[in-house]
């Protein structure tokens, strides 16, 4: 018995250290318009790591101050001394890599490259892309899955190019990708690409399901927690998912990637943008182990 309790406290020490050996990050799209002082303010609360929201320098922004925004958001970071772990890549309802219409589509995967080779600015380890937007009907769903998959391999040359890995993030409702399965057929036998596995975006089956079909292809996470329902983007440890679990899961498939939050909503505290210090706070709550 004292072998038996020895042994679970020397696990459950081990599972600690190796949990404590992911930094931690967060999304520049907590803060509506960051600016120096909130990247600095995050690094002091143990947030060592940020995803840049490229939306956040090209949405409703005009062309010629797209790339100054750029530039003036990389500034922001390195000032702070925090460094940029990804990029998360233009989304929007009609900026679609899979869309029916091809010259359409061409259009929008030249407009993703040029977007990929402004991302040398941040020198990212990964960039994250969006397979599709939505909705997608059931008859279309299989030429929707072809047309995705010519452009992530035209794109992913880009990404090389500048250093990154390609990830491709799996999506909630209609959208390509919104089960593990599906998302292996967006990127398998495709060599270098990645995935990126949203916890807040998988409705369809368990965190446990997703990584048993691929965790070996993890190249980045975007954490949040939710309902089970539908996505919720709250801070992990306020919803359903068991973090403890998913932790274990990333240490036995060997990521080695930012622990990289995508939470949008503090729900404990009745605010829609999480505070640096509350990211932390729940990280350390789920390394130690407390639900």
């Amino acid at each position: 018995m004292r072998k038996y309790i020895l042994m679970t406290v020397l696990s459950t020490f081990s599972f600690i250290c190796h949990a404590q050996q992911y930094e931690v990050g967060t999304t520049t799209a907590i803060w509506k318009n960051p600016v120096a002082a909130d990247f600095k303010k995050a690094k002091e609360q143990g947030v060592h790591y940020v995803e840049v929201a490229f939306n956040q320098c090209y949405r409703g922004v005009p062309v010629e101050e797209v790339i100054p925004r750029i530039k003036m958001m990389k500034s922001k970071i390195d000032s702070a001394g925090m460094q940029v772990w990804s990029v998360h890549l233009p989304f929007s309802r009609v900026l679609d890599i899979s869309v029916l219409d091809d010259s359409l589509r061409e259009e929008n995967v030249r407009f993703m490259a040029r977007m990929i080779e402004q991302c040398r600015h941040f020198k990212p380890a990964r960039l994250v892309l969006h397979p599709s937007s939505e909705p997608i009907a059931d008859s279309i769903r299989a030429q929707r899955i072809k047309n995705a998959r010519h452009s992530i391999i035209y794109l992913k040359p880009y990404a090389d190019r500048i250093g990154a890995q390609l990830c491709i993030e799996n999506l909630p409702r209609t959208c390509l990708g919104n089960t593990p399965e599906e998302l292996l057929k967006l990127i398998h036998d495709i060599p270098g690409v990645k995935v990126c596995f949203d916890t807040n975006h998988y409705t369809k089956g368990s965190t446990r399901h997703f990584m048993e079909v691929l965790g070996q292809y993890v190249g980045t996470i975007h954490a949040s927690d939710f309902d089970l329902v539908n996505e919720c983007h709250w801070l992990p440890t306020q919803g359903k998912i068991d973090w403890q679990n998913f932790m274990r899961d990333l240490r036995s498939n060997g990521y080695q990637g930012v622990f990289m939050y995508e939470a949008m909503k503090d729900c404990d505290y009745n605010k829609i943008r999480p505070v640096p210090s509350r990211i932390r706070e729940t990280f350390e709550k789920i390394i130690s182990g407390v639900q």
